[in-house]
């Protein structure tokens, strides 16, 4: 059996506060103030009979949905934050606005292997810090390998390259940087009840310019995921990280614990349309004393998709 699309789609949800809060920090950390998709995957494998002129009926056990070749999807989210400018003193609390829009492709796909490109634009805009108003731009390259027919055990290896650049014409772009990403995962259910666990393990290589926040990243995230109804789940998620810099220019051998613990609720009331409010605590703990710093994020998001 198949994941359900309702659980993807959450879990990806969920996911999406941590991937905020590392693109956000990228673009304080640069001016010196300082998971996909959500294409769902297909409910069920299909049984049905093939006939053949020299064996006859032929009952097909398992047959793999095929994944859709085009897809575009766009993720609106109105946020509030209690640090924006990441520090640890004099916190500014703000609200903002994140729009996105994607546009992924697939030129082929077997069993097992999945690669997917993907081209994703990003805008932030803040109520009253309009000085951190900036918009991203990046390209992605994803390779998905399952590793079982039912989708509870893969690998996915990734690169991409990201641009990030201010409204205020005196900046510009100012940040820019590749990603190059492995990770495993395992999702299973308790017996037969409606609750999902959802364990990543990975690691990832940051390359930037300016090359300042340049580092290698160690990562582990779990996620469980109750279905309340058919289209309502709520989600529990965590994620560590430790942040190993290789040019930081205060202290060479820096060194950061990066820990995001959060809920989501989402409701998909139609296919590819899901509703959520989500809430996370960011908490980052440096070696260099000034670089540690907390943040709340509470958001509620609406996204949606079609595929083709």
């Amino acid at each position: 059996m198949r994941l359900p699309s309702g659980v993807v789609a959450t879990f990806l949800l969920a996911a999406s506060a941590s991937a905020f809060a590392q693109e956000e920090a990228a673009r304080i950390e640069t001016q010196d103030i300082y998971n996909r998709d959500l294409t769902p995957i297909e409910q069920q494998p299909l049984a049905a009979p093939v006939s053949d002129p020299e064996l006859g009926d032929i009952s097909v056990v398992l047959r793999q949905p095929r994944p859709k070749m085009f897809s575009f999807s766009t993720n609106q989210s109105l946020n509030f934050t209690s640090n924006a400018f990441l520090t640890q003193d004099n916190r500014e609390s703000a609200f903002f606005w994140n729009g996105r829009v994607d546009a992924s492709f697939v030129p082929y796909a077997t069993r097992d292997f999945t690669p997917r490109l993907t081209f994703e634009q990003n805008w932030f805009r803040y109520d009253h810090v309009s000085e951190l108003d900036f918009d991203s731009q990046s390209v992605l390259l994803d390779l998905k390998y399952d590793l079982t027919p039912d989708d509870r055990w893969f690998v996915d290896a990734s690169y991409s390259f990201s641009r990030l650049y201010s409204q205020h014409p005196s900046i510009g772009e100012f940040y820019k940087f590749g990603l190059l990403n492995f990770s495993a995962t395992h999702v299973m259910n308790l017996s037969q009840l409606p609750i999902y666990f959802a364990v990543t393990a990975g690691s990832y290589w940051r390359q930037g310019e300016p090359s300042t926040y340049d580092r290698i990243s160690p990562y582990f995230s779990a996620a469980g995921i109750y279905s309340i109804a058919r289209n309502v789940q709520f989600t529990a998620f965590l994620r560590p990280e430790l942040q190993f810099y290789t040019n930081d220019p205060v202290k060479s051998s820096r060194k950061d614990l990066n820990l995001t613990v959060g809920s989501t609720l989402s409701w998909t009331p139609i296919h590819y349309v899901t509703v959520a409010a989500t809430a996370s605590y960011i908490g980052n703990f440096s070696t260099v004393g000034p670089r540690g710093y907390n943040v709340f994020t509470p958001s509620v998001v609406v996204a949606a998709a079609i595929a083709f």
